[in-house]
């Protein structure tokens, strides 16, 4: 009987820990990883943060509406691993410039997209793979300009 106790604590016990292992949210769930949408907008906000940095722009609709849409990043830690800093996006992301970004929409219809690309005015692109994966191409490798 006391091992039957011990065993269940010892259960209840790695079932609470173990549980925040399941808490992220895949991906696949949230958006339609079959369908690539590209929005041509404004940015109205960038913020740098974990777990996913969020890049916030204006879009007009085809009857003139603004639509505020949002895209989910990466997060700092793949950013920066990849070679871009905080000031470098801050300033490339600056409120009022134009961006076109790409990417899988949201599944609930919501103006939400996970991101694929971003180019904005000058012609500087960041790109991932929409689906998660990150560009193996370093910043300075050739053919890699505004990778990560």
């Amino acid at each position: 009987m006391k091992n039957s106790a011990i065993s269940l604590v010892m259960l209840v016990g790695f079932l609470m820990v173990s549980a925040s292992l399941f808490a992220h949210h895949g991906t696949g769930v949230s958006y339609d990883m079959h369908k690539t949408i590209s929005l041509k907008g404004v940015v109205t906000k960038f913020v740098y943060t974990n777990p996913h940095s969020q890049l916030y722009f204006d879009v007009m609709d085809e009857k003139g509406n603004v639509v505020h849409w949002a895209t989910e990043m990466s997060n700092p830690f793949n950013l920066e691993a990849h070679g871009y800093t905080r000031k470098q996006l801050v300033g490339k992301f600056a409120p009022g410039t134009t961006v076109t970004v790409t990417g899988s929409p949201s599944k609930a219809g919501t103006p939400v997209v996970l991101f694929g690309k971003a180019v904005v005015a000058d012609g500087w692109c960041l790109c991932n793979d929409a689906r998660g994966g990150v560009d193996d191409a370093a910043p300075g490798a050739a053919g890699a300009e505004g990778r990560y």
